[in-house]
């Protein structure tokens, strides 16, 4: 059986190619300042100039959904929208949310270790 740490690494591990480290560096901050509710709206808007945003917390949901994490009702909602419409209904407590948003910024930042940097280009 895997830690919580070695779950995180792998997980960061096979999503940093889609993302970059400016862009995740970002996402913990708007967790804490506005919620992961509607940081994971944020970040998914139809938007390409969030596409790295939006696969950040894509591997983020996914991560969640992972049922060795103890957040049952986010097993088997492996996208941001399941995420949102699980954490946001009648069954879910606060108590869900808050380890969900404690989950979502510790994976982030194994998530960020993992990320190249990268140039914006001209």
């Amino acid at each position: 059986m895997q830690n919580l740490d070695q779950i995180r690494a792998a997980k960061a591990l096979d999503s940093a190619d889609a993302t970059s480290r400016q862009t995740v560096s970002k996402l913990p901050a708007m967790i804490l300042q506005n919620g992961l509710l509607a940081a994971a709206a944020f970040a998914t808007e139809d938007k390409t100039a969030r596409a790295e945003m939006g696969a950040a917390m894509h591997a983020t949901a996914s991560h969640l959904a992972n049922s060795q994490l103890g957040i049952s009702i986010l097993t088997n909602k492996p996208t941001p929208k399941e995420m949102m419409t699980a954490l946001s209904s009648a069954q879910a407590t606060a108590f869900d949310l808050q380890r969900a948003t404690t989950e979502s910024l510790a994976f982030l930042a194994f998530l960020k270790r993992f990320t190249t940097k990268k140039d914006k280009e001209s």
